[in-house]
């Protein structure tokens, strides 16, 4: 039975954090009279690193390791030869010698950097690994374009698992992530010890990996920060309603200058997004790796989400009825961020053994006004500049108010 979300909830935790950093920076900008549509991307890099102080985020690190021949399918024989290459994750508490962590697994397109906010949130009791997909973000890239399949992507985070002297971790995976996640906990049981799946089930319909895939092969180029904050902000439509500082987090952690035309462009290797149009076709059936699964599972669902049709959560709480449990995310799609405090209290919640019910739908926030990724109407404005018109105001009248 689906219940409402009972655990007291606050509107606290990094992002709130953020905001307020965020925010006071904008005031500051639009209080000498400049214009967000005319602000430099020197400007929105210092928006991006204030925002990154704020939640803690960690640098990069880096881990070596081999690409095996025997893993190189579609190369011919005589070209297949073992190759080194680098995977960048962040690591929340590297000194931390317990033997355990929580392994955050992105989507196709996801950076390590989104998940700064979950780790931030949880870092008072867990450590938190977030990992590049080789080929993206900091992560070397692989020598052919065929070598970007599953199986190598696994590879990449068993071999970082293993290096690092892991011995129990708790998988966090959203979509790409949650399927490779499945797959390293169903042959390795007694590593992993629960699993959050970020919407995502032991299927996809070949339809929308097809829909996917023709939006992230496209090559996009953020030309001016207000084309980054249109576009940027219509690519995460379905993360839910989230503020500018965790789209703006996440959008810097995806993307870098752009040194041949300025402007900024996706942090990835090209032949990624190729590859993975190439891959498609099919429908994805992980269902044997899913009923293999011994550990407690935490699937949240966006409840706006096409790749999680009711019916397919449905036979997933029928084959693991005393080991998932369900919780609904409203107004988003597929997949939510993980960096609100509703999404993090409640991993924070499960991963502690707190009673959940077994389905459960979170509250239903109102969508915070945004000042920078506003939608490409002029209607769809008119909101955050009345909204950031108002702010100003009130903190000049509070300013005079003080002196008085």
């Amino acid at each position: 039975m689906n219940t409402s979300f009972n655990i007291s909830l606050h509107p606290e935790g990094s992002a709130a954090v953020a905001d307020a950093v965020l925010s006071d920076a904008i005031l500051r900008i639009r209080s000498t009279g400049v214009s967000l549509a005319a602000l430099e991307w020197s400007t929105i890099e210092d928006f991006a690193d204030r925002v990154a102080d704020a939640v803690g985020a960690r640098p990069y690190r880096w881990f070596d390791y081999s690409i095996p021949a025997a893993l190189q399918h579609a190369t011919i024989d005589r070209l297949r030869k073992p190759y080194e290459t680098r995977l960048g994750y962040i690591d929340s508490a590297p000194d931390d010698n317990s033997g355990s962590a929580i392994i955050c697994l992105g989507g196709t397109v996801n950076s390590a950097r989104r998940f700064d906010f979950l780790a931030a949130d949880l870092s008072a009791a867990h450590r938190v690994i977030s990992v590049d997909w080789p080929g993206r973000g900091r992560s070397g890239w692989l020598a052919q374009q065929s070598h970007y399949t599953p199986a190598l992507l696994a590879l990449a985070v068993e071999s970082l698992i293993d290096g690092l002297g892991l011995r129990q971790v708790t998988i966090v995976g959203s979509s790409l992530g949650g399927l490779i996640g499945m797959g390293i906990a169903a042959r390795r049981p007694s590593l992993v010890s629960r699993i959050v799946l970020n919407d995502i089930g032991p299927e996809i319909p070949g339809g929308h990996r097809q829909r996917r895939a023709d939006a992230v092969s496209r090559y996009h180029l953020f030309q001016t920060p207000s084309n980054l904050f249109r576009r940027g902000g219509a690519a995460q439509k379905n993360d839910g309603p989230l503020s500018d500082a965790i789209r703006l987090h996440n959008i810097m952690g995806q993307t870098k200058r752009c040194e041949a035309g300025g402007g900024r462009e996706y942090r990835h290797d090209p032949r990624t997004t190729q590859a993975y149009a190439e891959q498609v076709s099919k429908d994805i059936d992980q269902w044997s790796d899913f009923h293999a699964l011994r550990c407690p599972l935490l699937l949240l669902h966006g409840v706006d989400s096409e790749v999680m049709p009711p019916e397919m959560i449905r036979r997933m709480q029928m084959a693991k009825s005393d080991s998932l449990t369900v919780v609904h995310v409203p107004l988003t799609g597929h997949t939510p961020a993980l960096a609100d405090y509703d999404c993090t209290s409640v991993i924070g919640a499960w991963l502690a053994g707190a009673p959940l019910p077994a389905e459960t739908t979170l509250p239903q926030r109102p969508a915070p006004a945004r000042l920078l990724f506003v939608e490409a109407t002029p209607e769809a404005e008119v909101q955050p500049r009345a909204a950031m018109t108002a702010a100003i105001a009130t903190a000049q009248h509070t300013s005079v108010s003080q002196q008085v």
